[in-house]
């Protein structure tokens, strides 16, 4: 169903102090092509890793702890791999919810003083301590196409030193060897008008 907030996507945002900060998360997650799971703000401390289904155009109209850097993924692939969206409800009902659909638990209190509301986050999460990211799976998202750049040249600057040291080590028998491409799709945020 076409719709303005509905996406076939989701997207791990990073966390930083500064765009600086969450830039150097990223290049780690593309160099190391993996997520780690994390317990902040899971209830009884399951390991997993987050995603939002909320559209990227809408999600850093308020800015949060999160900066516009992000991996994406289908949601079909995501699902196939475990993950599901978060179930978002009372602390009383915590118990109501079978131990194995724990790590899905979002408290949803809008009565509250002050209200306890995660909603707008649309979060999806999956139970595991990493997530593997496979290139044809991933698109990694930046907010300027600077970042984009740097992240290609650095790829291919540690691509050019692996050739040359390979080259040094193994001569003549290393002379089929090229230089892969950058493994993962990349798109740049849509600058607000």
């Amino acid at each position: 169903m076409p719709r303005a907030d509905l996406s076939e996507h989701l997207v791990h945002w990073i966390k930083g102090e500064t765009e600086a900060d969450a830039f150097a998360v990223l290049r780690k997650i593309v160099s190391e092509q993996r997520l780690l799971g994390g317990n902040g703000f899971i209830r009884d401390g399951y390991i997993c890793v987050c995603f939002t289904e909320a559209p990227e155009s809408a999600f850093h109209q308020i800015l949060g702890r999160y900066r516009p850097f992000g991996i994406r993924v289908s949601k079909k692939w995501l699902f196939a791999q475990g993950g599901r969206p978060v179930i978002y409800s009372s602390a009383n009902e915590y118990e109501l919810i079978p131990e194995t659909l724990r790590w899905r638990f979002v408290r949803y209190e809008p009565n509250a003083e002050p209200p306890i509301d995660f909603s707008w986050e649309r979060e999806w999460r999956i139970h595991t301590n990493e997530l593997l990211l496979p290139p044809e799976e991933v698109t990694v998202v930046v907010p300027h196409e600077n970042y984009a750049h740097e992240l290609e040249a650095e790829h291919f600057y540690h691509e050019h030193e692996r050739i040359t040291f390979l080259q040094a080590a193994w001569g003549e028998l290393a002379a089929f060897e090229k230089e892969q491409p950058f493994a993962y799709g990349l798109s740049v945020l849509p600058q607000p008008v």
